[in-house]
C-alpha cells in the first residue's frame, strides 16, 4: 500500500483551518513580477472588496511596496545599514571562532 488511501483521524472534524488551495510554488528561473496577479486572484480581491488602505487601487500581493517613497539616497543608506550589521555579525562569529581555536591550542601544546 503506497500512499493510495487518505488517513483519517479521530480527532479531526472537517473543518478547514487555512484554505492552501489558491497557493502556487514560485518559478524557479522566472519567478512572477510583484503586482502582477494570477486571474484567480484578481477574482478573489475583487470579489472580497479588498481595497487598498493607501487609497491606490486594489490590494495586491505586497501592499508595503506600492507607493515606495525612498529615494536613491535613502535606498541606499538602509542597504548599507543592513550592509553594516550583517559584516558586524559575522566579525563576532569569525572572533569568537578565532577564540576557540586559540583556547584549544593553548590547552592542547
Amino acid at each position: 500500500m503506497m500512499g493510495g488511501s487518505k488517513k483519517s483521524y479521530d480527532d479531526d472534524d472537517g473543518r478547514t483551518i487555512a484554505d492552501m488551495s489558491g497557493i502556487d510554488r514560485p518559478g524557479l528561473f522566472f519567478p512572477r513580477k510583484v503586482g502582477r496577479l494570477r486571474e484567480h486572484e484578481r477574482e478573489s480581491l475583487a470579489a472580497k472588496g479588498a481595497e487598498n488602505p493607501r487609497g491606490g487601487g486594489s490590494l495586491g500581493m505586497r501592499p508595503w511596496e506600492e507607493n515606495a517613497s525612498l529615494n536613491k539616497d535613502e535606498r541606499r543608506m538602509y542597504i548599507l545599514g543592513a550592509l553594516k550589521a550583517a559584516l558586524l555579525i559575522g566579525l563576532a562569529f569569525v572572533v569568537g571562532l578565532g577564540l576557540l581555536v586559540a583556547l584549544l591550542l593553548f590547552l592542547w601544546t
